[in-house]
């Protein structure tokens, strides 16, 4: 068995009474699931129907104005990635089709007789020193409210200070999966980059304040290469500064 065989068996989950038990939470908690397929069409979804007995697991398409669920559906490989907390869960749905009802329009599929479960913080995250850089800057340029200022960044994802801007706040939706942002590491690296805001909460575990600035945590979503190597120099350059600092008397 080569290292990723064994690195893939480490975090799958086969048992099918734990499988349909995440799947339950993430329909307990409304979960957002993100659908990848190829050609690089996603979609946002969360779980309507989950039926064990029957093999049935439905999630709803909801809005679809460029047609992704077909491309999804028509693609024959569907890959859900959602978040439970620091879990990050990840399963195929097999024979999907899409089912037009009273309620809409699901995609329907069979349960998954397997899922992938990571820490998703196994990815090193740093904090910048800077108070500038990185930043995140919004489709429209960097005029204020534009760019958001990161709190922790690692090859997997990053978080973003969010304020009391609906203009920030409505182009950050959690759960859309959004492309066309520009991640500035520094005055010279800037990286086009595709985000799925999954969460939000308050800065340091302090409480919410009506207005206050809130953490909005993100997943990268497909990072080629050149973006994953400048990354990874980014946090490893980024974790030695602090260390000497803390070495310094």
């Amino acid at each position: 068995m080569s290292a990723t065989e064994a690195a893939s068996e480490e975090f799958r989950v086969t048992a099918a009474a734990e499988v349909v038990a995440y799947l339950q939470q993430l329909q307990r908690e409304n979960a957002n699931i993100l659908l990848n397929g190829p050609p690089r069409w996603s979609l946002a979804s969360r779980i309507t129907t989950l039926d064990a007995a029957a093999d049935v697991l439905g999630l709803e398409v909801g809005a679809d104005p460029e047609g992704a669920s077909e491309a999804l559906v028509a693609s024959g490989e569907i890959t859900a990635v959602a978040y439970l907390g620091a879990i990050k869960l990840q399963f195929e749905l097999d024979d999907a089709v899409l089912v037009s009802g009273e309620q809409g329009t699901v995609l329907r599929s069979r349960v998954p007789t397997r899922l992938y479960r990571f820490q998703r913080r196994q990815s090193f995250r740093v904090q910048p020193a800077g108070s500038i850089y990185p930043r995140v800057v919004l489709p429209g340029g960097s005029a204020p409210g534009r760019a958001l200022r990161v709190l922790d960044i690692s090859i997997g994802g990053l978080a973003l200070a969010l304020p009391a801007d609906p203009a920030a706040e409505a182009a950050l939706p959690v759960g859309q999966p959004l492309d066309g942002l520009v991640l500035e590491l520094d005055r010279i690296t800037a990286l086009r980059i595709a985000l799925l805001p999954h969460h939000a909460s308050p800065i340091s575990g302090s409480a919410p304040e009506p207005g206050g600035t809130l953490q909005l945590g993100c997943a990268f979503i497909d990072l080629d290469s050149t973006a994953t190597r400048a990354l990874q120099v980014y946090v490893d350059q980024t974790q030695k500064r602090r260390r000497l600092l803390k070495l310094d008397p």
